[in-house]
């Protein structure tokens, strides 16, 4: 999506210097009809792009409750249960490459309903989930309790991050009872290529998610 906004972006910005020839032309031409015209066509122009990158005032009550419904559906796929990440609380993220290759991790705060269903979620979320399309081509580890598998560590070392801010690690929460973890993956030739890492943790009211690509 990212994508075809920056493209539709670059095209619309290409215009700019069209129009405004055009402009200076009817306007060298005393072509009065034909300035106002293009200037209104100009104006749009400027404001399409700052509509699509939320620039323009006003324009994120259009988005919200886009990014709202998809948010949810992420996490229906996630989890097997339908909710809303809630507040950010931590955020960490590596410049991209232009493939993708990066680290980020997001750490929010959910809300009350949310935990105290993952307090006893349905048999389901240990045996389905997570199952996102967009990564149909991963392996993908289901929901599992905590304590964490120690056997499982060359996985947590390629999504480990440090929580410098924070008053707990990412091992805290993997070794604490009452407590679930997740991970979907890539094999690339020479080993993990690719990881997507959530925790769950209903009483601290926490959800962790990661992604590191290499």
């Amino acid at each position: 999506m990212i994508l075809i906004f920056l493209f539709l972006t670059l095209i619309i910005v290409l215009f700019y210097p069209i129009v405004g020839f055009k402009m200076f032309k009817s306007l060298k031409k005393k072509n009065k009809p034909k300035f106002y015209r293009l200037s209104i066509i100009l104006l749009i122009l400027i404001l399409i792009p700052g509509f699509f990158w939320k620039l323009l005032p006003g324009s994120d009550f259009f988005w919200q409750p886009i990014e709202n419904a998809q948010e949810k559906n992420y996490n229906l796929e996630l989890t097997g249960f339908e909710y809303n990440d809630g507040d950010l609380i931590y955020e960490y993220e590596t410049e991209r490459a232009f493939n993708g290759d990066g680290y980020s991790i997001w750490i929010y705060k959910i809300d009350e309903k949310t935990a105290e269903y993952f307090k006893n979620p349905n048999e389901e979320f240990f045996t389905k989930y997570p199952k996102t399309d967009f990564r149909n081509d991963w392996e993908s580890e289901f929901w599992k309790r905590t304590p964490f598998d120690q056997k499982e560590q060359k996985f947590l070392d390629f999504a480990h991050s440090t929580l410098d801010e924070l008053d707990f690690e990412l091992e805290d929460l993997l070794n604490e009872n009452g407590n679930y973890y997740a991970y979907e993956y890539y094999m690339h030739s020479f080993g993990i290529g690719n990881i997507d890492f959530y925790i769950i943790c209903p009483n601290r009211k926490l959800i962790v998610k990661i992604n590191s690509n290499t």
